[in-house]
């Protein structure tokens, strides 16, 4: 990495720390072998427990009234969620009996503990397969670990398959392995194909309490190509991992849910737009695709040279590289200093000349680019985690844009408009549905 690349890194944590994430624990499978974020996690305790098998069938269309929770994938989602984009399973839940044993002195400190496991709604599209996960664990798991005040949970090695035994979801190797020498795959571990996808992961715990109900979220995502149209899903997991104030615990056992998924999820289809009119010659329109949960647009734009770093910013990374300062006093100067902080906008400004966000003033949409219906209504870049995004200079003179608008084919119209907020001046681009 050279010193630009690195001065780039540089800001770009800068910019990551100065906004208020929505999200937290996402990465791709890639960042999370690169964190070695499991190294960290193997603690002392380990659980194991029996086999359980869970097949469920008959799920119904859900009522919005009845989910848990949104998905926390931004309002594309949430609007097709209303829409009955969405099914619970209406499943029972799974019991069974944990052992808790000391990894080092390998003898059991707990046992006899009641677990249950289900999955109480979900929903797939091409980017996401979005679970509302719900466990209840014997009380008497608090003598480990108070469940009140519990800070993340993970199913360390989940694997998600389809009923062609496509790999969904998998970021433990050694289940990765096991499940391609039972089913004869000749796959490696992180080399994707049309048949084992790139994954990520945003978590969220949405609840817990000393009696043992936890309620987590489960968002993955493909970090690449769409997922497929599969018509069932398998969700299979040996570890469930609880990450605590002053300590873990991890359970071992084997679940398997089985989901059936309904027929709007693996014949969902999608609809594209043509351009009828665009008010800048520079804007040549990639992609505009509707779909049940969001709007794909993907835009290049010509004509554009790669902007110079202010040199106030150069001159301060340059104490960096001379050992002056640290990174910690660079990251404080430019989150304090006025000339900084206002060098630094300026310099996202160029950077990002269309932008989807607005750090001066949050609550407003004029500065940033949004989509139009023939309603009126006006839908802005999701902000989700999965969504799929690009901001970023290519080739000498050319920049790319690409983001997923909140926009669903529930509230899409036959026009739309573009309104496109390049240089901090506005320009429309004029859509029509394309007829097949």
């Amino acid at each position: 990495m050279n010193n630009k690349d690195i001065f780039n890194q540089f800001k770009i944590n800068v910019a990551i720390n100065n906004f208020k994430e929505e999200y937290k624990n996402e990465h791709t499978l890639k960042e999370k072998i690169k964190r070695e974020r499991y190294s960290m996690k193997k603690k002392i305790i380990i659980g194991v427990c029996t086999c359980c098998f869970a097949l469920v069938s008959g799920v119904a269309i859900a009522n919005y009234s009845n989910i848990i929770s949104t998905f926390g994938l931004g309002k594309g989602v949430d609007t097709a969620a209303k829409n009955g984009y969405v099914e619970v399973t209406e499943m029972n839940p799974i019991s069974d009996n944990a052992i808790i044993i000391d990894e080092e002195k390998e003898t059991i400190v707990l046992d006899n503990i009641k677990v249950d496991t289900s999955i109480e709604d979900f929903l797939m599209d091409d980017i996401n397969i979005s679970t509302h996960f719900y466990l209840e664990i014997d009380k008497t798991i608090n003598d480990m670990i108070d469940l009140e005040n519990l800070q993340n949970i993970e199913l360390s090695d989940l694997l998600v398959t389809d009923e062609k035994n496509r790999i969904l979801f998998c970021m433990d190797e050694n289940t990765f392995n096991n499940f391609c020498q039972e089913n004869k795959l000749d796959y490696k571990f992180m080399e994707f194909n049309e048949n084992y996808y790139n994954c990520g992961l945003n978590n969220i715990l949405t609840s817990c309490n000393r009696e043992g109900g936890i309620k987590f979220t489960y968002n993955m995502y493909s970090g690449g190509e769409s997922f497929p149209k599969s018509k069932k899903l398998n969700f299979r997991f040996t570890k469930i991992y609880l990450e605590g104030n002053e300590n873990n615990v991890t359970l071992n056992g084997k679940w398997n849910i089985k989901l059936d998924v309904p027929e709007n999820m693996y014949n969902r289809k999608s609809i594209s737009y043509k351009v009828v009119n665009c008010e800048n010659p520079d804007f040549q329109v990639t992609n505009a695709t509707l779909t049940d949960t969001g709007f794909e647009l993907g835009i290049i734009v010509s004509n554009m040279a790669y902007p110079e770093e202010p040199q106030v910013l150069k001159d301060l990374y340059e104490k960096v590289i001379r050992k002056e300062i640290t990174i910690e006093e660079y990251n404080e100067k430019v989150n304090t200093e006025k000339e900084l902080i206002e060098a630094r906008r300026q310099d996202n400004r160029k950077r990002n000349p269309i932008p989807v966000f607005d750090f001066d003033n949050p609550e407003s949409i004029e500065n940033v680019i949004y989509i139009e219906n023939e309603y009126g209504e006006k839908f802005t870049s999701t902000m989700s985690p999965s969504r799929r995004q690009d901001s970023n200079f290519i080739e000498e003179n050319k920049f790319s844009f690409y983001d997923t608008f909140s926009l669903t084919a529930y509230d899409a119209t036959d026009k739309l408009k573009v309104r496109v907020m390049f240089k901090e001046k506005p320009y429309i681009i004029e859509l029509e549905k394309v007829e097949n």
